[in-house]
């Protein structure tokens, strides 16, 4: 897959969420919506610039070493399928360190502040998650020989699939319980961003929702149209004070 065709199929995903956000929207969106949207937007463009060089580079280090775990006998098909199950897992994983460990939550917090969920919360992340986040997929890369290439394709459906559990839509109650079976749908993720720590602290599986149910965090709750968003005791921040926010008390 080419990367101009990797960044349409992404781009037309991303404005069908948004006419959907607006055709069946589930939250009344607060008096501020645009001041927050930007700030989202202003961080987002950091990371759109940031993680697609910061790959290319893990990629390519990775490239260049024999894997731990070659995956040759599984064919293309299999060894990307393999590859992508693995980043998912791992995705997970990093998730879940960036709300268990203090110093990786100060750099996480900054997607949490925000007070309210739509697509524009999937670019909210701080520059520094996103560095650490590429350093760390070294891990898997070197161990199973994960190239450029798959690298970005499991970014663009990470991104995909994130732009959709954060969106503000109201899906059919038995569809969203249906697909959830599956993917990770706005119900399971807006209870991961309640503003409430025990709930915070669940529901950390960004594409395949079999995670959380294997590894005990799987939260059951639905979310519940009107419950508090952001981080228990703290409010949002403006855009300056977000980009230091992991670097003061």
């Amino acid at each position: 897959m080419s990367d101009p065709w990797l960044a349409s199929a992404l781009a037309l995903w991303i404005a069908l969420v948004l006419a959907l956000e607006r055709l069946a929207v589930a939250q009344t969106p607060p008096a501020d919506n645009l001041r927050r949207i930007l700030r989202n937007v202003g961080l987002g463009l950091i990371a759109l610039t940031a993680a697609p060089l910061l790959l290319t580079l893990t990629g390519r280090i990775a490239g260049g070493v024999e894997p731990l775990v070659p995956l040759d006998v599984l064919g293309p098909i299999g060894a990307l399928a393999v590859q992508l199950l693995v980043l998912d897992i791992w995705t997970y994983g990093m998730h879940r360190a960036y709300h268990e460990v203090p110093f990786l939550w100060r750099f996480h917090a900054p997607h949490h502040l925000d007070d309210h969920l739509d697509a524009s919360s999937a670019f909210r992340f701080h520059f520094g998650e996103i560095l650490i986040s590429a350093a760390m997929r070294l891990i898997p890369a070197l161990a199973f020989g994960i190239d450029v290439a798959t690298l970005l394709l499991f970014e663009a459906i990470l991104t995909a699939n994130a732009v959709f559990h954060h969106s503000n839509i109201r899906l059919p109650e038995r569809f969203e319980k249906l697909l959830s079976l599956v993917i990770v749908t706005p119900s399971i993720h807006w209870m991961h961003h309640h503003k409430t720590r025990v709930d915070t602290d669940s529901n950390y599986t960004a594409i395949l929702s079999i995670w959380d149910r294997i590894f005990g965090s799987r939260n059951p709750k639905p979310r519940r149209i009107g419950m508090p968003i952001g981080v228990e005791g703290e409010r949002d921040r403006s855009f300056g004070k977000l980009l230091v926010y992991p670097f003061v008390r």
